[in-house]
């Protein structure tokens, strides 16, 4: 039994209309956790539980929210839960996303105090924290009520008090919990965040306590946590995980992968966008930047950089694709508007130094993607701190199709789990940087377009394909078989 925020799709047209339900959450979650669906039949296999935020989820579910999905590995029971306008809001927006999501991503740094555009997490307040509660507590109710799951696996910071809600419900099975963001150093939480924001963190943290299995993306990240658990929980230390009262909870470390072979199937064929092709026309480097347009991931950092090497004589040309994510969110406002007047300023200089440059903040077509990270000579990621950042993944395996003097180099932020889950490959052009040294973003790029850095690897490339969503779906999976309940 899968818990997750978002459903496996939307429905976003009626029965009987000639486009089909929509993938709601592509990308991490969804990517990851596909290859692992067991197709439900005869009363086994996967069930998954989601919100149900489609515009005609209601005409395809019954009385309960259930209907079975078609899927590429069969069919998948599936339950959507629904909520007021009200209630999603403050579980969402205000909560989950200006709150949590900002929290969660000061891993080393008080982002908000370092940058001019990164907003301090937003506590929430009473009518806002109880609609986040009803929400997880309305997951946990209804994976309480599948009493034959052997197994519920909850994902992710939108659920973090389900674990132990699930716990309390009653539901006898084992209860592992997964976050895909990073999690932060409480100390330096603290210099940004109130302190009745803090007690939301350590109600999140005894949230995640509840799982018998809590899983993160790097070691870095289980060791903030555990260290968040002793000083907010009260929990300790103890071989494999922490002791809560007289429960042990294990933690481990499951850096996520990517379908390998679903992307190099969308690489062999993709064209690139038309617009591309007009910037390399040029002869000149290609430098790509590829993310969600989110104050995470530095980008102001990149563009100020891009800007600088221009303004230096750099030859190269840059497309950038930030596609839009979170729309409404009050939060975002701020980093847009420091993200288009960088983006002014970078298209200004590239055209006063006769060098193309291309920056969108639109989603594009998934196959364009793909072509972007396969055709690219750099690829410069810049996360101030991620879970993971799956760009740098996706493209070394689209660059396996180029011949290896060919390859691009990888940029990531030092930060970013990637730069932790592939510590090693320095050497096998996966190259990380600060994004907050302005000096140190420059001389990585001016050497990555002047091919003084290593290029993609096929050692690279195995690794990645070694530790692909499916390993580490499998990893997770079985380490909560072994888990008590």
């Amino acid at each position: 039994m899968i818990l997750a925020n978002r459903a496996y799709v939307d429905h976003l047209t009626p029965p009987g209309a000639p486009d089909g339900p929509t993938p709601a959450i592509e990308g991490g979650l969804l990517a990851a956790v596909r290859p692992l669906i067991a197709p439900w039949s005869e009363g086994t296999g996967t069930t998954w539980i989601g919100a149900g935020r489609g515009a005609h989820d209601r005409e395809f579910t019954d009385e309960r929210g259930f209907e079975t999905l078609a899927t590429g590995r069969g069919g998948l029971r599936h339950r959507r839960l629904y909520f007021d306008e009200s209630t999603w809001n403050g579980h969402y927006s205000l909560t989950s996303n200006s709150f949590l999501w900002p929290l969660l991503h000061l891993v080393s740094r008080p982002f908000p105090l370092c940058t001019d555009y990164y907003p301090r997490p937003a506590t929430p307040g009473a009518d806002e924290w109880a609609a986040f509660q009803l929400v997880n507590q309305a997951f946990a109710k209804a994976g309480a009520e599948e009493g034959g799951a052997g197994s519920a696996w909850v994902h992710d910071y939108q659920l973090a008090l389900a674990p132990a809600m699930l716990r309390e419900s009653g539901f006898g099975g084992r209860i592992g919990y997964f976050l895909h963001t990073p999690f932060p150093d409480v100390d330096v939480a603290a210099k940004v965040v109130d302190s009745e924001g803090m007690e939301r963190l350590a109600e999140v943290v005894a949230g995640m306590l509840g799982a018998g299995l809590v899983g993160l993306q790097s070691q870095g990240d289980a060791d903030r946590f555990a260290q968040a658990a002793a000083v907010l929980a009260g929990a300790m230390e103890a071989p494999g995980g922490l002791a809560v009262g007289n429960r042990f909870v294990r933690v481990g470390v499951y850096p996520v992968g990517i379908d390998c072979d679903q992307l190099l199937e969308v690489a062999r064929g993709a064209e690139a966008m038309g617009r591309v092709v007009q910037l390399r026309a040029r002869g000149d480097p290609l430098v790509a930047g590829l993310e969600r347009s989110d104050f995470t991931k530095g980008i102001p950092e990149r563009l100020r950089a891009i800007t600088s090497v221009f303004g230096g004589g750099g030859r190269f040309a840059y497309a950038g694709i930030a596609a839009p994510t979170r729309e409404g969110v009050a939060v975002y406002r701020r980093f847009e508007e420091v993200t288009a007047a960088a983006a002014r300023e970078a298209a200004h200089m590239a055209a006063a130094r006769g060098r193309g440059f291309l920056h969108l903040r639109e989603a594009i077509p998934w196959a364009e993607v793909v072509a972007l990270q396969r055709d690219a000579d750099v690829v410069f990621t810049s996360s101030l701190a991620d879970g993971m950042n799956l760009v740098p993944l996706q493209a070394a395996v689209a660059q396996s199709l180029r011949a290896p003097g060919e390859r691009a180099t990888i940029i990531t932020g030092k930060d970013a789990g990637v730069a932790s889950a592939y510590a090693g490959f320095e050497e096998d052009g996966l190259v990380s940087v600060d994004p907050l040294d302005p000096r140190a973003m420059e001389e990585t790029l001016l050497a990555a377009i002047a091919g003084e850095l290593p290029r993609v690897s096929d050692r690279l490339i195995a690794a990645v394909r070694e530790h692909d969503a499916r390993a580490w779906a499998t990893s997770f999976l079985g380490d909560l078989e072994d888990t008590e309940c």
